[in-house]
């Protein structure tokens, strides 16, 4: 049987219908199935009985925008009381809060969400809390993913060799992209500053993280990945600083990204940054590159040695 996610969406719905229906319709198009009180949890005589359907879900999305909503014979709202059954059953969740510039009426909401040190994702209006949840949809997956092994009961050795090999294997990639960058600057006429080569080959890298919140399961590889990141974003002045020159772009096959254009670049008449200025950033992005691959290199010999 194919598995098929269960995630509840907890709001008030006063000021979310719509925004709900829409992320439901969503999570339906991918194989999900979106628990909404209003349309498909469970009937009863008894008051409440939907809080209880919180715990069929295997991950619930908080929207929190201006409105508490009524409270309950618990002297808190609905979704308050179900966000203190998720951190009670360590349920996967993510938190959406709506910005606003004032204090609003959910801001008890938020304090406890703060106390209880949730990390959350502040949105600017509803199409940005839909193309957010789209974006996420793998940390999602990932989250839900570990929760079932760890509600498997699994030795804790095999819930992290499941893990590390998740992580090498996309480390592994972002690896065999670098090391094809390197190959086509060791074998061709593409330098580093004199054509687009650098870019080329990491923005793909770049637009990818940025459209996830975790890349990695382990914490230390994440933050390699960022600081190698931020290193990359120091280059991004080379696209003003640099023209292409007509008649010397190449399409490239290389492992992971498939094809790849390259151009060389001729340099305009006042640049930002100097041909010194570019060679050392990408000089510091390979050695933390470097650091990167080491780190991978040991994970793998640790996963073999796990039993």
């Amino acid at each position: 049987m194919i598995f098929k996610p269960r995630i509840f969406l907890s709001s008030t719905l006063s000021e979310n219908l719509k925004i709900r229906s829409e992320i439901e319709s969503f999570f339906s198009s991918i194989g999900a199935e979106a628990m909404l009180y209003e349309k498909n949890l469970t009937p009863s005589i008894n008051t409440m009985t939907y809080r209880e359907d919180i715990l069929d879900a295997d991950f619930i999305i908080f929207i929190i925008k201006n409105n508490y909503g009524a409270r309950t014979e618990r002297g808190i709202s609905g979704t308050h009381e179900e966000f203190q059954i998720a951190l009670d059953n360590n349920i996967p969740k993510h938190v959406y809060i709506k910005l606003e510039k004032n204090e609003r009426d959910a801001q008890e909401l938020i304090n406890e969400i703060n106390n209880n040190q949730i990390s959350y994702y502040y949105f600017k209006n509803d199409k940005d809390l839909l193309k957010r949840i789209k974006e996420t949809t793998f940390t999602i997956a990932k989250e839900i993913m570990l929760k079932k092994v760890e509600d498997a009961s699994l030795p804790r050795n095999s819930v992290k060799k499941i893990s590390t090999k998740h992580d090498y294997d996309k480390a592994i990639e972002i690896i065999k992209i670098i090391e094809s960058m390197k190959k086509v600057n060791r074998y061709t006429e593409f330098d580093w500053v004199g054509s687009s080569l650098f870019g080329s080959f990491i923005e793909p890298i770049e637009l990818y993280k940025a459209n996830e919140e975790w890349f990695f399961i382990d914490r230390k590889l994440e933050d390699i990945l960022d600081e190698l990141l931020a290193i990359y974003r120091e280059f991004n002045q080379y696209f003003y600083d640099y023209t292409s020159i007509p008649g010397t772009h190449r399409t490239i096959k290389v492992e992971v990204l498939g094809e790849v254009g390259i151009s060389r670049g001729s340099v305009c008449d006042s640049p930002k940054l100097s041909h010194t200025e570019y060679e050392e950033i990408i000089s510091r992005f390979l050695e933390k590159y470097g650091e990167f691959r080491l780190y991978v290199e040991r994970m793998r010999v640790h996963t073999d040695t796990i039993v």
